[in-house]
Order: structure tokens, then C-alpha cells, then sequence
């Protein structure tokens, strides 16, 4: 009877064979790249798309050892958070699964965070509570978001903690006027005296020059103290101005936010100032306010509301108050046009028509449209302003077309961008031709590892830099590859900068620090080409 069984068993197997297994799985360790011990408690996550696209995951156990069982076949990047720890830079990795197999070679490093700690005084050696500390990379932009941010307490003290290792700036930044809001304050010492305390953003050790700033290098696991800074007092002035919307005895909406902001700088010691109308006056008043050139602007109404309005003015700011400063808001235009298919070719599809400040710092767009099936666009409500114009596809695929020119009116668009102002706004034609340049790129860190999730950017040598729509973009694959399609012909520089790196496009001095990773490249029409890059350091 027991062999009986023995040979039905082995019958029905040969029935029902086993299938082949359909995923795989992959096995490593997560290490201290400074000791070289396992690092517990690790997430790792498997993820084929972007950040935020969900993923695989897991955790690392007290060796430092993790598995990822049943993956579906495919080429995946691998993520990693810890808290106190950080990537080695150079370390992302890719891993590729197959089916039955077990990827078993995955070793991933992180080092230690550091933390910057200090004090910050007045001018009269007191400590200072609120003072806003931030940790820059030292090739940090304006617009990147600070490595580190602190906020001092009531002795004045801070620390600034998960930084990774690198090189940084410390700035400080005060502004007493904050706990005060809407508070008319008088002015100290003499009755005739308008001068008032102003404190404006000092780098470590002490200065109000960012290119003077101090350089410091931070090391894994480092506790870094001392970094104490003393603020520095200066004359501030008033800047004093009315909002007025329509005749001049209709009152003013209420709660309308009215900015100060300085521009032309890439690190301003001066500071923003907002104020919020709060009477029918539509007044509005800025104290100490350092010297330099500023935008004053207001913006009346919703961004999608009918009765949108703004208005925006540039000033000179000196020693001396500013009175009689008078915003009145525009009305928007509605902007239309059309984009011209290459001869013998029908409009892309998922086409879209994006308006975009000229000024360098500056958000506020104009809008958006998308291109019908004719190529005819309406842009509803625009603010006055100066615009770039951008053309950009919601499906993401492939197409060689490329702009030839953007005209409006008898105004070469391309060169001198989109100027909306309170007279008629001239149509604007989009013109494609086909037979655009290629580049098929390939990012890698130091060690020759592909770099995910990096942005290419396809920049114009001069003169052409300032044509906002012939830049080039696309974004890394798992792989570290990916490609830009319709490249008008011309000289360009390529840059590979990683994920979460911010370069102010507007500004033709952002790229020059990074013009040793980039690569220079001259496309005729319908010329491709492979590029290689280094991805650009993130510090």
C-alpha cells in the first residue's frame, strides 16, 4: 500500500508539473560606509517609476541584512532612508530581477549626519530668540531649499541636525517686526527721526556678502559648536503707498496681500516684506526696509477668478523713506493663438501653452492653455507682465518637431518673450518645422553607477540662452538614461543635475559653476546624438 501511494504521487506530478516561478528576489546589506558595520533599521525600497509612485519595500534587520521576496522581472531603483544616516554620494544603484533568480550582490552605504550648533547675540551682546538659521550647500542656488534650518531659543542657541556631509554656508536671518504685525511703531530717540532697526542676512562668520561667506566642511557623524554669530543693526527706511482699483474713490478690496521683494541679487542681504490691507484706504507701509531694488507688487482677486487684477512696480530703495507709491492693478488680457504643424503634418496631441515670468526669482506665471486639435490656444485672465512662452506635452512622447520662430504681432516672441500691458495683445503664432535634433543621454556618478531620477537640461549657448523655449529637459530612467526630442538646431551645453537640485533657468550665471560637468553639442536638423554626463554635485 506505501508504495502505491509513492507511485501515484510521482504520477500526478508528472501530470502537473510545477510551474515556473514568475518573480524573483533580491537580497544585500545596508553598511556604515565609515566602519563598515551593518546598519539596522533601514527602509529599502524597490520603485520602477518616480519618487512617489508606491514601491516595494522593507527594513534592514541588526546585521544591517535585508530581502525583498517575490518581485515581478524588471529593472528597478533602489531608495533608502534612515534616520541620521544618508546616502553615500556616489552609491545609488539599480538592480535588474529575473524570474526564478535571486539578485544577491546589493550592497548599499550610508554615512552619518552631522548637526551645527551655536548662539546668536544682538548688537548689544544679548541673545536673540526667533532667529531663523539655515544650512546651505556652499553651491546652493537662491531658489534650493536649505540643507538645514534652526530656530534660536530664549539664550539665543541653536543646532541644525540631519545634515549630510558636504560643504555649506550659515546664514542668519531676524526680523523683530514679525511678533508686531500690523503694529504702527513710532520712531526711537529724536521726534523728527524716521531711521528704523533693520537686521539684515549675515553669513557665518559675520558678514553680509555671500561670496565672503565662510566655507564649512562637515564631515560624517560630526557635532560641530561654537558657530556664533552677532547680528548687525542697520538704518532702515519706510516705504509707504496706496492700492487703488479703478476711480480713485472706489475703495480698495480688503485683505490683499501687497509684497516687497528684492531682485537682481543671487544672495540679497535685504529681506522680503508683506503687508495685508486692512482698511478701505488700500494704504500700505514696509518699515525697515533695507537699501537696494525691490518689486512691489499686489494681485487683487483669485488666480482663476473673472476680476483678477495686478500691478507690480521696481524701486531704488535708498537711505531715504519712500512716500506716494501708487499701485493701480490691470486688468488681464486674454491671450490667444496658434501653433503651425510642420507642412504636411497635423498638431501633436497633449500639446500645452505655458506663460512664464522673464524675471529671474520671480513665480508668478501667467497661465496656462491647452493647443486643440487645430492648434488654436486661448490664455484667459493674464496679468500684466512679461512673459516667456513655453510649449510642453501632457502625453509624453516622442516628437521631433521643433520651434522654429514665436511671433506675436510684428514682436520676435522667441527672442524678446510676451509682453501683456493695458493696450491690445497681438495674437501669437507658434511655428513648428520638423526633423528636430536628438539626445540620448546617459547620467552615472563617480563611480560609473547610472544615476535615476536625475533632470537633464538642454541649455542654448549665447546668444540664444534667454529663449526660454529652446531649452531641453527629460528626467532619468531606473537606467540613468533618457532623451530629448525636437532640438532646434543650434549650440548648446547639456547639464545633469540630481534629483531634488534646483537651478534658476532664468539666471545665465547658475549653469557657470557647473560648466565642467556639462558638454558642449551643435545639432544640424534631424542630428542625433549620445551624450555621457556626470551628474553635478548636489553640495
Amino acid at each position: 500500500m506505501r508504495i502505491w501511494l509513492l507511485t501515484a504521487v510521482a504520477l500526478a506530478a508528472q501530470e502537473h508539473p510545477a510551474e515556473p516561478p514568475k518573480t524573483g528576489t533580491v537580497t544585500g546589506i545596508v553598511i556604515d560606509d565609515k566602519s563598515g558595520d551593518g546598519v539596522p533599521k533601514a527602509v529599502i525600497i524597490l520603485r520602477q517609476g518616480q519618487q512617489g509612485d508606491g514601491g516595494i519595500g522593507t527594513t534592514t534587520g541588526l546585521d544591517g541584512k535585508f530581502a525583498l521576496r517575490e518581485v515581478n522581472p524588471g529593472t528597478y531603483a533602489l531608495a533608502i532612508d534612515r534616520d541620521g544616516y544618508v546616502a553615500a554620494r556616489g552609491n545609488s544603484q539599480t538592480v535588474t530581477v529575473q524570474a526564478g533568480q535571486t539578485s544577491s550582490d546589493v550592497k548599499l552605504k550610508l554615512l552619518r549626519t552631522a548637526a551645527i550648533s551655536g548662539r546668536i547675540l544682538d548688537p548689544d551682546g544679548d541673545p536673540v530668540s526667533g532667529v531663523s538659521v539655515n544650512v546651505s550647500a556652499a553651491r546652493a542656488r537662491k531658489d534650493a531649499r536649505p540643507t538645514g534650518y534652526a530656530t534660536t531659543n530664549d539664550r539665543g542657541e541653536y543646532r541644525a541636525f540631519q545634515i549630510a556631509p558636504g560643504e555649506y554656508r550659515l546664514s542668519v536671518t531676524y526680523n523683530p517686526r514679525g511678533r508686531l504685525e500690523g503694529v504702527h511703531m513710532q520712531p526711537t530717540g529724536k521726534a523728527d527721526s524716521t531711521a528704523g532697526e533693520a537686521y539684515p542676512t549675515l553669513y557665518y562668520p559675520g558678514t553680509m556678502d555671500a561670496r565672503q561667506a565662510a566655507v564649512v566642511k562637515v564631515e560624517p557623524g560630526a557635532d560641530l559648536q561654537g558657530f556664533d554669530l552677532q547680528l548687525v543693526r542697520m538704518h532702515g527706511v519706510r516705504v509707504r503707498g496706496r492700492v487703488i482699483t479703478g476711480a480713485a474713490t472706489t475703495p480698495a478690496p480688503l485683505f490683499q496681500m501687497v509684497t516687497l521683494t528684492p531682485v537682481g541679487q543671487r544672495d540679497p542681504p535685504a529681506q522680503s516684506h508683506d503687508f495685508l490691507i486692512r482698511d478701505r484706504k488700500g494704504e500700505f507701509e514696509f518699515q525697515d526696509v533695507l537699501p537696494g531694488t525691490y518689486r512691489v507688487q499686489v494681485q487683487v482677486g483669485g488666480f482663476n477668478e473673472p476680476n483678477r487684477t495686478s500691478a507690480r512696480q521696481t524701486l531704488e530703495i535708498g537711505v531715504s523713506d519712500v512716500e506716494g507709491i501708487v499701485l493701480t492693478p490691470g486688468q488681464p488680457r486674454n491671450l490667444s493663438g496658434r501653433v503651425i504643424p510642420p507642412e504636411g503634418r497635423k498638431v501633436p496631441p497633449g500639446l500645452m501653452v505655458v506663460l512664464g515670468s522673464r524675471e529671474a526669482g520671480d513665480t508668478q506665471g501667467g497661465g496656462f492653455a491647452q493647443v486643440g486639435a487645430d492648434g488654436a490656444f486661448t490664455m484667459p485672465q493674464v496679468a500684466p507682465n512679461d512673459y516667456d512662452l513655453l510649449l510642453g506635452s501632457t502625453t509624453g512622447g516622442e516628437d521631433d518637431a521643433y520651434i522654429q520662430a514665436i511671433r506675436m504681432g510684428d514682436t520676435d516672441a522667441l527672442a524678446e518673450g510676451v509682453h501683456v500691458g493695458e493696450g491690445p495683445v497681438a495674437p501669437i503664432e507658434i511655428i513648428l518645422k520638423g526633423n528636430g535634433g536628438t539626445a540620448e543621454c546617459v547620467v552615472t556618478d563617480d563611480s560609473s553607477d547610472p544615476v535615476p531620477g536625475a533632470t537633464v537640461l538642454l541649455v542654448p549657448d549665447q546668444p540664444r540662452q534667454r529663449q526660454a523655449a529652446l531649452f531641453g529637459e527629460c528626467r532619468t530612467r531606473p537606467d540613468g538614461t533618457c532623451k530629448v526630442t525636437g532640438i532646434t538646431p543650434g549650440e548648446y551645453h547639456v547639464y545633469a543635475f540630481p534629483d531634488g537640485m534646483q537651478i534658476e533657468r532664468r539666471d545665465p550665471d547658475a549653469f557657470k559653476p557647473f560648466e565642467k560637468y556639462s558638454e558642449g553639442l551643435k545639432f544640424a536638423e534631424g542630428e542625433r546624438k549620445e551624450v555621457s554626463l556626470k551628474a553635478a554635485p548636489a553640495e
